[in-house]
């Protein structure tokens, strides 16, 4: 163990053995049964927070206003009045959440970036990002990948990103040392390896012979724990969830409360949907909002044997269920997707991990994490609607709570009874083949509360996967529910959402859920393209997008007191905003093919013109992204109409045609564009006698010639391109991307990227600021990252090789 290491674990561990009481009283991972000490009504009926957490919110709640007082003052200053904060903080603060998305590590890097772009204590925050909002925060949700991020900071004693990426390395096993697979955490250090599986295999059968159901799922969670909270012994194997109520940061209303969501498998199901029950999890209780259960259990009793709240044994209870990582891992779960798959060598994977870490013992679930006894057995708290399974059964059966498709856990927060204003919501999801977001996970949240196991749940509304592609809706932050008097229809009116997609800044983030290992380079190249999502790289796409997000902050309040709208959000709202357009509204004005392309012009009522271009991936072409949009508007005057004048490319000595499109009436309004040119007069830049690789950047499409250096055809689509020319926003985006970034990212026909952008390199915090290529550090790696080739069924299938030769190569 290194120097800096072993201070890492003495100052962690000191800090921690502070509230001893909370450890395990075991010191171990089994749990143990002890005196319930008079108590009952472990179970409590839905409906409300609890009382643990109103008293929480008593010390949270002055440190939260003095945080957003200070932020939304910092990034109003330009405004020409900015007296609404005085107004609205006179009558009370706004209440902030924070929605970790999951996407395996990929999830748990980008969110962290995020989080890095909002806090105060990571350098250059503040002058390049949102520092400060991350301090103002009330809430933080993790799931699946988000979890590995929520957890791993809230039980580090709320480190920051920032502590983290200062001690990141390869091979010492630090916090996310991420250079070994969790198949592998070892590496060449075999001795490592065998170490911690025996350890695991130990840990399990302790809680086994303590009389506790186990499954795989113990295992999971418990070497997941050797990368979150490598400085506690066995990674945090004695440690509780409910022990984070003992600490300081916490006690003190110091850090977000953080909640994670798992959903239930119903019985005589195999796995998880839409229309499952979620289960939250948070510092004091485990519980579900939803009418299928509608209770909560106190989260340091889990495991205690219960009939309608009350211990069945007299004075008999159970502590040291609620481990960290068993939790996590409910969360996080993956073993259930690769137990549930019916392919036979995934069913041989599961019998020699169940033979690896359960070795003779019995369970009734081997792929998903167990809770048993049930904390809800007997209650009466549910809907008939959804009859009395899950208040019936002995286990309850729980896997990562974006199965059923909500991959944002975006439930807790918009709870009426938290009384949130905002919520930051990131989207990791891998909807496409290229690993990006398509709106699916949002949608999800919204579809799902007009189904019975939602029907108490309210989120704003959203459209259809189409819109999101028609409007540019995962290219840049859009903001969901602007108007509250659009949502009356709802069961509440939910908190706005900020919705930030993932894309491509610094570096081509849409690395497979199934990647196992990052080098630093990679892991620290993924934080910063979080970073420069959350600032819109920077604030260089738009440098009046924290003014944005602090109007989106008070947005609410000002709705509720009437106070005046400052003209600031109000062109904000006008460039973020979904204006409630669908795809279906969109009527077509043109559409011509030129090569390898097709642009589409559309139209909605003449209140904005969209242009869609799309790349035709013929068997010459590897495609990696192939659509862009975007809203042109004149701000200025009504009746202009855009007309466009070409420059015929006389000699074709670079292959281009630049377009001129300008508003008549409206001198200021002009821009210019350079769309993709076929010279036939060039030998060289014929498309059909060379092979191509076009990698589209969200607004610059680039096509690398293999055959041809000379020839070179740059493609900038036309309207991405309008509304960056001078790098503002003259455009009504109505949640579409106007001021999209304007960098490309030049890729080879291998696929791998050289990570150029074109920031500003001062605008980039120095301990945030990577260049790096995309992952190619190890077989592994390389394997599990579906970009290489961009095959997506070649690479599913390269996927389960690898994770089955890692698996009995090192096992």
């Amino acid at each position: 163990m290194t120097q800096l290491q072993s201070l890492l674990a003495s100052v962690s561990v000191l800090s921690l053995l502070s509230v001893a009481d909370a450890w395990s009283p075991t010191n171990s991972y089994a749990p143990a049964k002890v005196e319930c000490n008079g108590k009952t009504g472990l179970t409590r009926e839905g409906g409300k927070i609890s009382d643990a957490e109103t008293s929480w919110l008593a010390k949270r709640d002055p440190v939260t206003s003095a945080a957003l007082k200070s932020f939304l003052d910092r990034v109003t200053s330009n405004f020409a009045d900015n007296s609404i904060v005085e107004q609205i903080f006179s009558q009370g603060a706004p209440k902030a959440g924070y929605a970790a998305c999951g996407g395996g590590y990929r999830g748990m890097l980008l969110d962290a970036g995020t989080a890095a772009a909002m806090d105060e204590r990571t350098p250059g925050a503040n002058e390049y990002g949102l520092g400060g909002l991350l301090q103002g925060i009330t809430y933080i949700t993790g799931v699946s990948g988000g979890a590995f991020y929520t957890s791993t900071v809230a039980y580090n004693n709320w480190t920051s990103v920032q502590d983290i990426i200062s001690q990141m390395n390869d091979g010492d096993h630090s916090i996310w040392d991420l250079s070994n697979s969790p198949l592998n955490p070892g590496g060449s250090d075999t001795d490592y390896t065998n170490q911690v599986f025996a350890d695991v295999q130990t840990a399990v059968q302790a809680k086994h012979d303590a009389g506790f159901k186990v499954s795989l799922g113990d295992a999971y969670g418990l070497i997941c724990g050797y990368y979150m909270y490598p400085s506690l012994p066995q990674g945090g194997a004695t440690y509780q969830w409910s022990d984070i109520q003992e600490v300081d940061a916490f006690k003190n209303g110091e850090m977000p409360m953080l909640m994670e969501v798992t959903a239930i498998v119903p019985p005589g199901e195999k796995t998880a949907g839409l229309d499952a029950t979620t289960i939250e999890l948070n510092p004091f209780e485990f519980g579900s909002w939803e009418p299928s259960i509608n209770a909560f259990s106190d989260m340091k009793y889990l495991g205690t044997e219960l009939s309608n709240g009350n211990p069945v044994n007299d004075d008999e209870c159970v502590l040291g269920f609620d481990n960290v990582n068993f939790i996590t891992g409910a969360s996080t779960d993956v073993i259930n997707y690769i137990a549930t798959q019916g392919n036979a060598v995934y069913t041989s994977m599961i019998s020699q991990f169940q033979t690896k870490f359960l070795g003779n013992i019995t369970t009734e679930s081997v792929d998903t994490n167990i809770v048993s006894p049930n904390p809800f057995k007997g209650t009466s708290y549910y809907s008939a609607s959804q009859g009395d399974s899950l208040v019936e059964t002995e286990n309850l059966r729980l896997v990562d709570g974006g199965y059923g498709g909500q991959v944002i856990p975006l439930t807790p927060l918009m709870r009426q009874e938290r009384n949130l204003d905002v919520v930051i919501a990131t989207d990791n999801s891998y909807d496409t083949p290229e690993i990006w977001p398509n709106g699916h996970s949002i949608i999800s949240t919204y579809t799902r509360q007009f189904h019975d196991i939602g029907k108490t749940d309210a989120f704003p509304y959203v459209p259809d996967t189409e819109t999101f592609a028609a409007l540019g809706l995962t290219e840049t932050p859009t903001f969901f529910g602007c108007d509250s008097s659009n949502l009356t229809d709802l069961a509440y009116i939910p908190p706005l959402v900020v919705y930030l997609p993932n894309r491509m800044y610094s570096y081509s983030s849409n690395i497979s859920t199934y990647t196992f290992t990052y080098t630093k380079e990679e892991r620290l190249a993924m934080i910063q393209n979080g970073f420069e999502i959350a600032t819109r790289n920077n604030m260089t796409d738009d440098s009046e997008f924290a003014s944005c997000i602090g109007c989106a902050v008070m947005r609410r309040k000002q709705e509720q007191l009437g106070l005046e709208w400052p003209s600031e959000c109000e062109q904000c709202f006008e460039r973020y905003c979904w204006n409630g357009t669908l795809a279906s509204d969109l009527t077509s004005i043109s559409s011509s093919t030129n090569g390898s392309s097709t642009t589409t012009t559309t139209q909605d009522d003449a209140s904005y013109t969209t242009e869609l271009t799309t790349l035709t991936s013929g068997e010459n072409f590897s495609t990696i992204h192939f659509e862009t949009s975007t809203t042109i508007t004149c701000h200025e005057c009504e009746e202009a109409q855009a007309t466009a004048t070409a420059e015929v490319c006389g000699e074709c000595e670079e292959g281009q045609v630049t377009t001129t499109i300008e508003c008549e009436e409206c001198e200021e309004a002009e821009t210019q564009a350079t769309v993709t040119a076929e010279c036939e007069e060039c030998e060289e830049a014929q498309a059909n006698s060379h092979h191509y690789t076009t990698t589209t950047s969200m607004t610059t499409t680039t096509e690398a010639c293999e055959e041809c250096e000379e020839a070179k055809a740059t493609a900038t689509s036309t309207s991405n391109s309008n509304n960056n020319s001078n790098g503002s926003s003259n455009g009504s985006s109505n949640g579409s991307s106007n001021g999209s970034s304007s960098g490309s990212s030049n890729v080879s026909s291998n696929g791998s990227s050289n990570g150029s952008s074109n920031k500003a390199s001062s605008s980039v915090p120095t301990i945030l600021q990577v260049t790096t290529a995309l992952p190619t550090s190890s077989a592994f790696s390389i394997v599990l990252n579906e970009n290489a080739g961009n095959n997506v069924g070649v690479t599913t299938g390269l996927t389960l090789l690898a994770i089955v030769g890692a698996f009995f190569g090192f096992m």
